[in-house]
């Protein structure tokens, strides 16, 4: 009984308190990492290695304007389920696992007598 109570007020202090908007920069930061290309062969020359520089911030900042016009797309398309309500439902029962999980950890076991 006393986890599940753990559990709920983990969870919902989280979905009150974060902030979605920062999570949803970190992610699509995270990901454009991931996805846009490093450098290639043959960039000898600063010439070369500058172009290549502008190539990749102008395709990181297409693909980003795209990831947000696709969870804006999402939002319209399904308004009781906004991006923003998932990242705070996620991120509650993300938190509310670790809490619960640390608390029992740390509570005491009762002792069986045989």
């Amino acid at each position: 009984m006393d986890s599940w109570i753990v559990s709920q007020v983990s969870f919902w202090y989280t979905v009150n308190k974060v902030k979605p908007a920062e999570i949803v920069d970190k992610a699509i930061e995270f990901f454009l990492d991931i996805v846009t290309p490093g450098r290639g062969a043959g960039e000898n020359s600063w010439l070369m290695k500058g172009w290549r520089t502008i190539e990749q911030s102008f395709d990181r900042a297409d693909r980003e304007i795209e990831i947000r016009n696709d969870l804006r797309r999402w939002d319209n398309q399904f308004p009781e389920i906004h991006h923003e309500l998932i990242v705070r439902w996620l991120t509650g029962a993300v938190v509310s696992v670790a809490v619960t999980s640390i608390y029992n950890g740390l509570k005491p076991r009762p002792r069986r007598r045989h």
